[in-house]
């Protein structure tokens, strides 16, 4: 249950600031069908389905979904963000069913942004705009249509706005973006590094660690 702080509307109390952000790469736990090619490491989601804190948005000119990418700065992150979104707090004793994750066509992509204008929404972010961090991240799931809302606000507010940046809630070592695709000409590249999760459980089991959780038996 969201906090009475972070039931927060939009707009803010003063505006977001934008930073630029240069070429970089980023990394994404995403499903990708390898046999048909769908869901491909560069490819945004526009199919208005996902229930992200930011996303799915809606471009209220067209009724259509507006296409957006997830990433994080490292593997780890990606991971922390999408494979162990769901890990309970506390999450010592928990046993995680890394199996299901497998079989649910999940991999990791490395990709490549051009140099982009990103929304500040981090601690120094939050606090030019007159936000606190419990404004848009004290909530799970049950808070994000308040939080959606805040991303269609800034997509429908600030039309330089070609995403937002924060710092990780699952792992707050990270960066974290969520990218408009309408709004990046040049695209996103795919770097060339796409593996099955698979190949990560190594640093899923060492997360899990942390955590003091562990890999459910097989």
């Amino acid at each position: 249950m969201a906090s009475p702080a972070a039931r927060r509307l939009p707009p803010p109390p003063h505006p977001f600031r934008l930073l630029p952000h240069p070429e970089r790469v980023w990394f994404r736990v995403h499903k990708f069908d390898r046999a048909t090619g769908d869901f491909a490491p560069a490819a945004f989601n526009d199919s208005g389905r996902g229930w992200a804190r930011f996303s799915p948005l809606v471009n209220p000119t067209t009724g259509k979904p507006i296409p957006t990418i997830y990433a994080a700065s490292n593997e780890k992150a990606a991971i922390a963000e999408v494979v162990l979104h769901n890990v309970p707090t506390p999450s010592t004793g928990y046993l995680h069913d890394l199996e299901a994750d497998y079989q649910a066509l999940l991999s990791l992509s490395r990709i490549r942004s051009p140099a982009l204008s990103l929304v500040n929404l981090t601690a120094t972010g939050l606090k030019a705009a007159g936000l606190a961090a419990s404004d848009l991240f004290d909530g799970d799931e049950d808070d994000y249509a308040r939080t959606q809302a805040w991303a269609q606000w800034v997509w429908e507010s600030m039309p330089a706005a070609q995403g937002l940046h924060w710092m990780s809630k699952r792992d707050n070592r990270a960066e974290v973006v969520v990218l408009f695709g309408d709004r990046i000409a040049a695209g996103i590249m795919n770097d060339g590094d796409s593996r099955p999760l698979r190949a990560y459980e190594q640093i899923i089991v060492d997360l899990l660690d942390e955590m003091g959780a562990g890999v459910a038996p097989r």
